[in-house]
């Protein structure tokens, strides 16, 4: 007599593809973050001068902000979110170089 087992995965498929999306979405912001990074010491932009941003996230704001202020904190930011991306990649199963 055999019986039939139902199993259903959907709520672990939900939660792995969300994971998936936040990793994507983190990847491609640490890529925009290097470029606007290397864009502004590529440039030599005078640490004094004053760049504009628009912020998203819970709060959508726009802020000036000193080249000197900003390149450390683009430099931390990228390394913070890095080790989110790994640690990330690292739950779902994905080796990153």
């Amino acid at each position: 007599m055999s019986q039939e087992i139902t199993v259903d995965f959907s709520e672990q498929i939900a939660k792995a593809q969300t994971k998936i999306d936040r990793l994507q979405a983190m990847i491609h912001d640490v890529r925009d973050q290097k470029i606007v990074l290397d864009d502004i010491k590529n440039n030599h932009i005078p640490r004094d001068t004053k760049l504009g941003f628009n912020l998203g996230g819970v709060y959508k704001c726009f802020i000036k902000i000193d080249v000197g202020t900003l390149i450390p904190l683009l430099e931390q930011n990228i390394e913070d979110n890095t080790a989110l991306i790994h640690e990330l990649a690292k739950e779902l199963g994905i080796e990153v170089k």
